[in-house]
């Protein structure tokens, strides 16, 4: 089905263990300066998790955040923020905790331990920050979301585990809209929930299934700045998109080409060119599997982490999506 509020651009990346490209990204964000910064999960086989540097243009730069649980390493990386000074917020599933970094990768801090307590985390996941600094980082297996002042002391924080309004079942991903409302991708209740700025329950988006509006695991959820919500639909390998209102927009479901990088690989490879033209899988191989994030630009790109694809996939969006 031809796309309406969106025009697919290009894509970056290539499967790599190191240096330019990526291993299994899960989630990516832009700085103030439009640089694109990639978390790579990887395996616990591989052990090729870190935090790759890239221009829009796929010119790669730097790296850092490689595994270990040494400070400056992480083990099991969910997510990735960048505060208003650019600095690199990670969440660590396998260490409980939160690795801050600069903008050039130098390690700063740890946030964090196994616990139930306050500021305590088991398996952290999704992080955001609001309009006044803080942080909102998503406490996975303590089904709650916890708020941390911009030095790392605890605020407050809500929900329990189930099924009702405002508990959580595994929650995941996190956005925070222009007005420091808190959306939250409620992993195995598939659903959405939105909450006030202080976490007050108010309304929920989706439900089980595969039609337009429904989830069947749902990682990520993402606010652009003029409301518009997008949602990565983790098992369905699509990302829908709404109006703030709950109203479905569109679903976008890739529409990958070759990389840069990879277009460059193929070339001085022409046997593995001819095996890729001889499987018959083009098609399929446009197609997102398994998308994790999604991350929009004020001039209106919208980039998606498309995990096991190796890749980032790259839409514009055409304005009159801002309407909707």
């Amino acid at each position: 089905m031809p796309l309406e509020n969106f025009a697919y651009s290009h894509t970056i990346g290539i499967a790599s263990f190191l240096g330019r490209g990526f291993m299994n990204p899960v989630d990516m964000r832009l700085d103030s300066k439009g640089i694109l910064f990639v978390l790579s999960r990887s395996n616990a086989a591989n052990q090729d998790v870190r935090v790759s540097v890239q221009t829009l243009d796929s010119e790669y730069m730097y790296e850092f955040g490689r595994w270990g649980t040494d400070p400056g390493q992480t083990t099991q990386p969910t997510a990735i923020a960048l505060d208003a000074d650019d600095r690199v917020f990670v969440t660590d599933e396998f260490m409980h905790n939160v690795s801050i970094f600069d903008r050039d990768g130098k390690f700063i801090e740890r946030w964090g331990e196994f616990g139930t307590g306050d500021g305590q985390f088991n398996r952290p996941s999704g992080i955001a920050f609001d309009s006044e600094g803080n942080v909102h980082i998503v406490d996975h297996l303590n089904a709650r979301v916890q708020k941390l002042a911009p030095d790392g002391s605890f605020i407050s924080s809500f929900g329990t585990f189930g099924t009702e309004a405002g508990q959580f079942n595994f929650p995941w991903g996190i956005s925070v809209d222009a007005e420091d409302g808190i959306w939250i991708a409620d992993w195995r209740n598939d659903r959405v929930q939105r909450f006030t700025p202080d976490g007050e329950f108010v309304s929920v988006l989706g439900s089980s299934g595969q039609n337009d509006g429904e989830f069947d695991r749902p990682s990520g959820v993402h606010v652009a700045s003029d409301g518009a919500v997008f949602v990565v639909d983790w098992r369905n390998d699509r990302v829908q998109v709404f109006g703030q209102d709950g109203s479905h927009s569109e679903t976008l479901v890739g529409d990958a080409t070759l990389s840069k990088w990879s277009q460059e690989f193929l070339d001085v490879n022409p046997e593995q060119a001819s095996w890729r033209d001889g499987a018959g899988l083009l098609e399929q191989e446009k197609l997102f599997w398994r998308p994790s994030a999604v991350e929009t630009s004020e001039d209106g790109l919208v980039l998606i982490a498309d995990s096991c694809r190796h890749r980032i996939q790259i839409y514009s969006r055409i304005p009159a999506l801002a309407s909707v």
